[in-house]
């Protein structure tokens, strides 16, 4: 199979398509609507087309930039401001943390086979959890398996604790989107990629790992059929009805 396509929104200045580059993915967009981090994007990145603006950029554009939905990866660490334990917490409701509605569209407009997500920890307790039951339940009525877990940078060769909730989402129809988020032997890869002086790497993979959780999707239902909420240091347990 030749090479997924790769649009990142929210760009920044490259996190997540570095990441799809170094592991073979074709980054063909990216939407970031700062000057400064364009800039850098275009010199790192000069065969990705950067879109300025995710309120107004289409699925139809990232399509005609190269984007192929059928082997097609989106990417969004959408903003954290209305999220983050430091704020006023507003939420989705907020003008910030609202643009998650954004990758929604987006995603639904492309089909995409997959999306990954990321945010703050704070997405998880954000209006006693209603955000994050939102942000799950959306992605699985456009017809997504959605897996979700806490992951810790100090594990993945990063100098700082720093923990975000990453969401993996892959259309139904294809499989699970558990199969790829929980995969013990891949991530055990990426430690010994980024700290091979370790030995302990069961341990530390466990640590790395904070709450986790698996949303089913049915056709037909709008609203999640289950969750499981584990920690780390239980088996994961995926239940289905």
């Amino acid at each position: 199979m030749s090479n997924l396509t790769g649009v990142s929104l929210f760009a920044g200045v490259g996190g997540f398509d570095l990441a799809m580059e170094r592991n073979g993915v074709d980054v063909v967009a990216s939407v970031e609507i700062d000057k400064k981090c364009q800039e850098v994007l275009a010199h790192r990145f000069p065969n990705s087309k950067i879109f300025d603006d995710v309120t107004t950029v289409k699925g139809s554009d990232l399509i005609g930039a190269g984007f192929e939905p059928s082997k097609g990866i989106i990417t969004g660490g959408f903003p954290c401001q209305d999220l983050s334990v430091a704020g006023k917490r507003a939420g989705l409701a907020g003008e910030r943390s609202g643009l998650f509605w954004e990758i929604a569209r987006i995603v639904e407009e492309t089909q995409s086979e997959y999306a990954i997500l990321e945010n703050v920890p704070g997405l998880l307790s954000s209006n006693n959890g209603a955000d994050f039951a939102v942000v799950l339940g959306t992605m699985a009525d456009l017809g997504y398996s959605v897996a979700w877990r806490v992951l810790d940078a100090q594990y993945f060769g990063v100098p700082q604790r720093r923990k975000r909730v990453f969401i993996a989402c892959r259309r139904a129809s294809s499989g699970s989107a558990g199969e790829i988020l929980f995969k013990q032997q891949g991530v055990r890869r990426d430690l010994e990629t980024s700290q091979p002086q370790r030995q302990d790497l069961a341990g530390s993979t466990a640590r790395s790992f904070g709450q986790t959780g698996f949303a089913k999707y049915s056709p037909g239902v709008t609203t999640l059929t289950a969750t499981t909420y584990k920690r780390p240091e239980d088996n994961v347990v995926v239940h289905e009805e």
